[in-house]
């Protein structure tokens, strides 16, 4: 018998979209959990605090992460 670890199963982008794609805010808190596991830090000063800054363009809208001190 064999000890191995199975892996969570990925949801398909079928089961993605269905579960964020009409909540943006679900969205966000799902791809800064992915980039920063352990919260939010600025690759540059290591801050912690961000603006969620709402970018819209003719063709779509983006949301950009700006850390509050160093401003990138």
């Amino acid at each position: 018998m064999s000890n191995k670890v199975l892996k969570p199963k990925k949801a398909s982008l079928y089961e993605f979209t269905q579960n964020y794609s009409n909540n943006i805010n679900n969205c966000i808190e799902f791809f800064k959990s992915m980039k920063w596991p352990d919260g939010f830090s600025c690759d540059h000063c290591r801050c912690h605090k961000y603006y969620l800054l709402k970018c819209v363009g003719k063709t779509k809208t983006s949301y950009v992460l700006e850390c509050s001190s160093f401003h990138k």
